[in-house]
């Protein structure tokens, strides 16, 4: 009698729900622990920060979506007064408490970045998109239960995603652009991120200077 072939459909399906357990306790804990970590006065002066680079009012910050897309790029990309981002200051402290996959997870969770796409196509859990560095296709997907918006109509968006067991699922919002019909600015933000590439500084690059690209947000959507 022949061995029985391993259910390779099923392995993949079994790997994939564990990943996603993995990251979504990951993103709760993340949570809970920033419920006690975030310090008013360094909210405050991430705020005027977060105003200079998009170019939003500080008023404006306090409404919806800007809110939202402030609250993620603090949370992930703001560097505090001493010189480092919240999440990594999280990482350390709860290392010897997260099991081998979460401390993967953190690692790419670390160094994701917002990412300016093409839309292709949307799906109900999922959208197709063109990134901006060779026009290569990747799907993006939300985790089960997630509060996480595809409702987007714009040709263009912002948002960040890391590879969680075989999908690319999407960690922060979906952010609309509105962007001059010449395509100057996607030129110019397709050959510097090549050039960042080349020198091996594109995450950083971006991780850095990606919420740049909120100054041409389309909040007309809300």
């Amino acid at each position: 009698m022949a061995p029985e072939l391993p259910d390779f459909k099923e392995y993949r399906k079994s790997k994939q729900q564990r990943a996603d357990r993995d990251l979504k306790d990951l993103l709760h804990s993340y949570d809970e622990w920033l419920a006690y970590h975030t310090n008013l006065r360094e909210k405050v002066r991430a705020k005027h920060l977060f105003s200079k680079k998009t170019g939003c009012s500080i008023e404006q910050i306090e409404s919806w979506p800007w809110k939202k897309y402030f609250e993620d790029w603090f949370v992930f990309d703001y560097i505090t007064i001493i010189g480092t981002r919240l999440f990594d200051m999280y990482v350390k402290e709860k290392a010897d408490q997260l099991s081998s996959a979460k401390v993967q997870l953190s690692g790419l969770m670390l160094t994701a970045s917002l990412e300016p796409y093409q839309l292709v196509k949307k799906e109900e859990s999922a959208l197709t998109a063109k990134t901006w560095l060779k026009d290569e296709k990747k799907k993006l997907t939300i985790l089960k239960d997630s509060s996480i918006s595809l409702d987007i109509s714009a040709p263009y968006f912002l948002t960040r995603s890391i590879c969680c067991g075989f999908e690319n699922r999407l960690i922060s919002p979906v952010i609309p652009l509105r962007l001059p019909q010449d395509n100057s600015i996607i030129l110019h933000w397709r050959d510097t991120i090549q050039a960042k590439e080349e020198e091996h500084q594109r995450l950083r690059f971006m991780k850095e200077n990606g919420v740049s690209l909120m100054t041409y947000t389309d909040d007309e959507k809300y």
